[in-house]
């Protein structure tokens, strides 16, 4: 096996440590590059080694059941063989009913029967046979773990080291008798403070001395889950004995190998699909045991081999019955305000330069419109939060009136938000996000019957690590970008510092118009402060390049949160849309003109100035009515409902109900959100409705024998101002 220089060495030892692998890049500021794909996943046959924790193969089942689900090609083979009580040491408690079985009496034979590509190896949990760290004791567990590398490797095989996993001594504590602080020492008689030795084994697996082709840390993302989860649960425990993980622990390991892996997404299967695994895994296993051969007594034989490989085969048809149409994309349509909300769902994938996350993309389309003129991306950041609020960004009232008045679609998406993935996964649009975006344009203009869906040009919002999307994308497809909002957030110094690919920044990117608006909190933040550095930068070279316009607004009144930006990125957006959105039919965006410039000095420089004093812009302009307001009568309630848009300067407040001409109530009676000016829909850190939003209705009940009321609605926009009083017209429904 040839020798790794010392560079592969420390390149390897950088995919061990779990914290780096957890890194996401929070305002996309971060500099964490997408991980590879390890080597495992292109391996024909993956062989998994260990004591008790591996024959139960429950993370080895979740592991070879996430890369089916997750489009895995090839899909390795995946055997596990691990065996209860043994070691990698030889060594053995004197009080064992047995001597421990040592993995090196029959590694020969698992290598020569199973031929594998890849070995992955997790012992030491035995090694320190439950007694005080012994230096002897290490140097045998330090031993067995360098020959097995050596011997793997020998046989053309790589080696996956994973760390012991934690030692609980908590749920012992009230079992008499198995901890102890003094000797005699054993399994039955657990050193107390065990954990303490596990530590330094795993610790010694992460530092590298043993030649192995990579470490995944598997006891810190366990020992930091049950850490969190005891500051609610003080009792909480995920190995019941102290020493084996239930089957939220082969979880976690799971996800901790597949994320060392490059694999760090994450599908749910359906319980029967996940008990097909399961089952077939413990198949192959036992009969795997059998025919390797071991010295461990008490442990059933499994199928010969040809028979149990037959079973496998049948069960593997009925699991893969299973994962091929949650491979497929999932949409749904439903009505939504004064439209047709569309959801599309698309499942991760390892395939490489695709994206690697699940993500739902949110299409609004308002209704009445025969063809669309244009898509409005409202792009979230980085992190479960950012990607949870997404989810509303495509029913956002305020937003759609913008939409409905340039008869465009609006776009929303929710990256799989789990906390943990690193999002430059999807804000580097080049690893997968664009592909999907485009198709997922390409499908819902096939489910809308809006074929030119696929094919209008866009005006593009991003916040943060969205904004890092959007500066990309604007470099990749200028020709189909009509103006650009970064909020907190470019790419430009991720480029501009190699740490990622720099774009081609071709003379049509410098045509889009574009507007830079940091939050001015960002500018001395310890943490946000890339944001407003690498926006101000970003449009100092955009210009001295040439760039048609460039708006510098930051926000003064905001930190990395987007504040009330809406109120200026929606003039805007509308001003750019009036003037370079084609007409119906066409796609490619109108060029900029010195007209339009001169254009913007007019219409636009007094709302800029306004906003960067008060982080808002001025309104005069009442909202829209409230519309079909009608007042419905049923078993002695009266409830009024109605129908109303959003003011596409100031958005929507609240509704004040009349009865008989006195004001009665405002929906809704208080708002929530401390971001914005109280939208009606509540707005949330990363300008988003906060669901759920109240309904456009009210109900009281009817005094008896009294005349019914006469009531009417009246709509108010942020800027405080007021619609018309609507009367409602009053329905008596039939008994």
């Amino acid at each position: 096996m040839k020798q790794r220089t010392t560079r592969e060495q420390n390149f390897w030892k950088k995919h061990t440590v779990w914290g780096a692998l957890l890194l996401w890049c929070a305002g996309a500021l971060v500099a964490c590059a997408q991980p590879p794909l390890a080597f495992p996943l292109q391996a024909r046959r993956i062989l998994f080694l260990g004591d008790s924790i591996t024959h139960n193969g429950q993370y080895v089942a979740w592991i070879e059941l996430q890369l089916r689900l997750q489009g895995a090609n090839p899909m390795p083979e995946v055997i596990c063989l691990g065996l209860s009580s043994e070691t990698c040491s030889g060594l053995s408690e004197p009080d064992h009913p047995f001597p421990r079985p040592n993995v090196h009496d029959r590694l020969a034979r698992a290598l020569k029967l199973i031929r594998p590509d890849v070995v992955v190896a997790c012992y030491g949990m035995n090694d320190g046979i439950y007694h005080p760290f012994s230096p002897e004791r290490f140097a045998a567990f330090q031993q067995g773990v360098r020959r097995l590398v050596n011997r793997a490797h020998q046989a053309g095989a790589r080696v996956v080291l994973l760390t012991p996993v934690p030692f609980d001594p908590l749920p012992l504590t009230q079992r008499p008798g198995k901890l102890a602080q003094q000797g005699p020492f054993g399994y039955k008689r657990i050193y107390a403070r065990y954990d303490q030795v596990i530590r330094r084994y795993a610790q010694w697996i992460l530092q590298g001395e043993h030649e192995a082709d990579l470490v995944v840390d598997v006891h810190t993302p366990l020992v930091e889950y049950v850490q969190q989860q005891r500051r609610k649960e003080p009792r909480f425990t995920l190995s019941p004995d102290g020493i084996h993980p239930n089957a939220l622990g082969h979880r976690l390991m799971a996800q901790a190998v597949l994320r060392a892996w490059g694999v760090e997404s994450w599908m749910e299967p359906p319980e029967p699909l996940w008990q097909l695994a399961l089952r077939r895994m413990r198949l192959l296993h036992a009969a795997y045991l059998s025919a390797v051969g071991h010295n461990r007594p008490g442990i059933r034989p499994g199928l010969p081999l040809e028979q149990a490989q037959a079973q496998a085969k049948r069960l593997l048809e009925q699991i893969q019955a299973q994962v091929v149409p949650l491979r497929k994309p999932q949409l749904t349509k439903r009505p939504s305000y004064e439209g047709t909300l569309y959801q599309i769902h698309y499942p991760p994938t390892v395939a490489p330069g695709q994206l690697r996350l699940a993500v739902d993309y949110y299409v609004w389309i308002p209704s009445g419109v025969k063809t669309l003129r244009g898509v409005i991306v409202h792009q979230h950041g980085c992190g479960p939060g950012a990607s949870l609020a997404g989810r509303t960004a495509a029913e956002d009232l305020h937003w759609q009136a913008l939409a409905r008045r340039w008869e465009c679609a609006l776009l929303g998406s929710s990256y799989e938000p789990r906390r943990g993935i690193s999002c430059r996964l999807w804000c580097d649009p080049r690893q997968g996000s664009a592909e999907r975006f485009l198709q997922a344009l390409q499908d819902v203009a096939q489910a809308s019957a809006h074929p030119e869906l696929s094919q209008v040009p866009w005006c593009l919002w991003g916040h943060s690590g969205g904004a890092f999307w959007a500066s990309l994308m604007q470099c990749l497809y200028p020709q189909r970008v009509v103006a650009v909002w970064f909020r907190s957030g470019t790419g430009y110094l991720a480029w501009t510092r190699g740490q990622i690919p720099a774009p081609k920044i071709t003379p049509e990117v410098l045509k889009v118009p574009m507007a830079a608006n940091p939050g001015a909190k960002e500018k001395d933040h310890p943490r946000f402060r890339g944001a407003w550095q690498g926006l101000w930068a970003m449009r100092q070279e955009y210009l001295r390049r040439g760039a048609k316009f460039f708006l510098w607004a930051p926000d003064p009144h905001t930190g990395h949160e987007c504040g009330r930006c809406r109120y200026l990125a929606i003039p805007f957006f509308h001003f750019w849309l009036a003037r370079r959105l084609p007409p119906a039919g066409q796609y490619e965006p109108l060029p900029v003109s010195k007209k339009h410039l001169d254009q913007w000095k007019q219409q636009m420089e007094h709302q800029v100035k306004h906003y960067l004093e008060n982080g808002t812009v001025p309104d005069q302009t009442p909202p829209p009515d409230p519309f079909d307001v009608i007042a419905e009568i049923e078993k002695g309630k009266i409830t009024v409902r109605w129908r109303a848009q959003a003011d596409l300067e100031s958005g929507l407040k609240e509704f004040i109900i009349y009865r008989n001409g006195t004001p009665v109530a405002r929906i809704p009676q208080e708002h929530r959100s401390r971001f914005g000016q109280g939208e009606f829909q509540g707005l949330s850190y990363h300008d988003t409705p906060v669901a759920p939003w109240p309904k456009m209705e009210y109900q009281e009940n009817l005094s008896p024998g009294k005349s019914v009321p006469h009531f009417a609605v009246q709509a108010v926009n942020t800027a405080g101002l007021k619609s018309s009083v609507v009367k409602a017209k009053v329905v008596e429904k039939s008994k």
